[in-house]
């Protein structure tokens, strides 16, 4: 008798997955779709101008943690350091990103799951105040990468060195009073997702995260897991390890051997002592072994995020903004790591340059690829701890688990 196989693509991700699931030998597998894209290989022979213009175009949901990455390895590889003004705006343009993937990814992807709906637009006729906040937390965030990106999508100010345009005073005063506005917005996401009813599930997950200074997502220093090792970031190809495997087109990314998750639930159990006051407070009803909680542990991040960004214009219009674009030192490196926390987790670029400024190699380690052995992983227990559920009910779960990553499968096959 044949085995029995199901085998159907996730909805409400990002990018073209499916889980083969063998009822018979009780066996899952996440395949990966998508066809590669090759950025690497596109990088070589351009000029180091183009790296940050080039690779923001891997994702629509997340450019700004691309662009800076990139230009933050550029910036490495030509031995310059921004000024602290260059710093803050990116700094600021991170917590647009998060707010941004995070509300789309919460409200519009998962969240049916959670309230009986077939797909988010229902939720503006079930709950319209709560569409309402969605929109307006979308908006915000857009209107943060507009005003310091120059656009809510693939930026068009940053440059090597600084910026080709900082925001002025009234710009950065009417962004600051939109986010005066929906601070109450903000923490009502993290108060709602806290209350949904999460399903049980102890994958004994291993976390990794950038680490920094208090809960930084743009310049931390150290890859850290929540079991207590630390690895440097220019060590980064030799502790997350990538596998080919035949059944998908996306390589499978490992910390020393070993599964990880990282993203929301691991920046919070490796940095949630550096969270905000008011949003630390929601940390503590994260379980860290339940992937299904890091939909809890993004809504706290976008209250973080949004206490964050006001914090961080306030600063700026208090000290002034210096608009000089550092120039490349006097025999610098050539060779490059930029390193930040997308909203899926850590990214890695690295770019080596010739003496003339052309790209000789370009390597990138994205999210998404780390989180795909944990995500087998997880979908594997869920399927062990639950024997006597129905295979439709396992489907449903199973499907529930892989939005819960929060997957750019796109990012994936780069």
């Amino acid at each position: 008798m044949p085995k029995q196989i199901t085998e159907s693509l996730i909805t409400k991700i990002e990018g073209h997955g499916s889980l083969h699931v063998d009822w018979e030998g009780r066996k899952v597998r996440l395949h990966v779709v998508e066809g590669e894209r090759l950025f690497e290989g596109i990088l070589v022979g351009r000029t180091a101008e183009e790296v940050h213009w080039i690779t923001p175009r891997i994702c629509g949901v997340c450019p700004i943690a691309h662009n800076l990455a990139s230009v933050t390895a550029v910036e490495n590889a030509l031995g310059i350091v921004p000024n602290p003004t260059t710093i803050l705006l990116r700094r600021l343009m991170m917590t647009g990103q998060m707010i941004q993937s995070h509300v789309l990814h919460l409200f519009f992807l998962a969240l049916p799951d959670y309230i009986g709906l077939d797909r988010a637009t229902e939720l503006a006729e079930k709950d319209p105040k709560a569409f309402g906040r969605a929109l307006r937390l979308k908006e915000v965030s857009d209107e943060i990468a507009s005003c310091i990106a120059g656009r809510n999508v693939h930026p068009t100010t940053t440059t090597i060195g600084g910026f080709h345009k900082v925001p002025d005073k009234s710009s950065l005063q009417r962004l600051l009073r939109m986010l005066e506005k929906t601070s109450s917005d903000a923490s009502w996401t993290a108060r709602f997702f806290t209350s949904l009813p999460y399903p049980e599930l102890n994958a004994e997950l291993e976390l990794l995260s950038l680490r920094g200074e208090g809960f930084s997502v743009y310049d931390g220093n150290t890859i850290t897991s929540n079991k207590g090792e630390d690895a440097a970031i220019k060590d980064y190809k030799v502790a997350i390890e990538e596998e080919v495997r035949d059944y998908s087109t996306a390589k499978f990314g490992s910390f020393r051997k070993r599964e990880i998750m990282v993203g929301s639930l691991a920046r919070v159990a490796v940095n949630g002592k550096g969270l905000g006051q008011k949003a630390g407070k929601f940390a503590k009803n994260l379980d860290i072994n339940n992937p299904f909680h890091n939909n809890l542990a993004q809504a706290i991040e976008i209250f973080h995020f949004h206490e964050e960004a006001i914090m961080l214009i306030e600063k700026l219009l208090e000290e002034g903004m210096d608009g000089t674009v550092i120039k490349p030192s006097k025999n610098p490196p050539l060779k490059g790591i930029g390193a930040v926390e997308a909203p899926r987790g850590g990214l890695y670029h690295e770019v080596h340059l010739s003496e003339d400024g052309k790209v000789t190699y370009a390597n990138i380690i994205t999210p998404t690829v780390q989180n795909l052995t944990s995500i087998e992983k997880s979908s594997q227990t869920l399927l062990d701890s639950n024997p006597a559920a129905s295979k439709e009910e396992l489907k449903r779960l199973l499907e529930m688990l892989v939005r819960a990553y929060d997957p750019c499968l796109t990012c994936s096959v780069h």
